[in-house]
């Protein structure tokens, strides 16, 4: 006489696989993972911060702004000789004003520029 359900091999390696998980994600949750000195922690790349340091467009060279991806040649002769017409930006909303630079650039591009240097 047959009682319960046979799981199909597929079935039954899918369960021993969330199982193996369930406890890997415990093991690292766990509380005895941080006093054996076992715990994951993510690498940091210097170099790759360094490259992220938003440029300031009130001290910026073409060059410098060239190398801001969304910022051409252009684009960034355009914001130089506005700045040297107008004075500092005073935020970077103040782009807008540029030929050529609308909101939905700036948005793209807040977190690579800046218009204070922060140390």
């Amino acid at each position: 006489m047959k009682v319960g359900l046979k799981p199909t091999k597929t079935e039954f390696v899918l369960l021993l696989l969330a199982v193996l998980f369930a406890g890997a994600m415990l093991l690292l949750r766990g509380s005895g993972a941080s006093e054996s000195g076992w715990q994951v922690k993510p690498e940091r790349n210097t170099k790759i911060e360094q490259e992220l340091k938003p440029v300031n467009i009130n001290t910026a060279t073409e060059e410098e702004l060239i190398a801001v991806e969304g910022i051409g040649p252009a684009l960034a002769q355009r914001i130089v000789t506005y700045r040297e017409e107008h004075g500092s930006f005073a935020s970077i909303e103040e782009l807008d004003n540029v030929k050529g630079i609308g909101m939905s650039l700036i948005e793209n591009i807040r977190y690579l520029i800046c218009t204070e240097d922060t140390p």
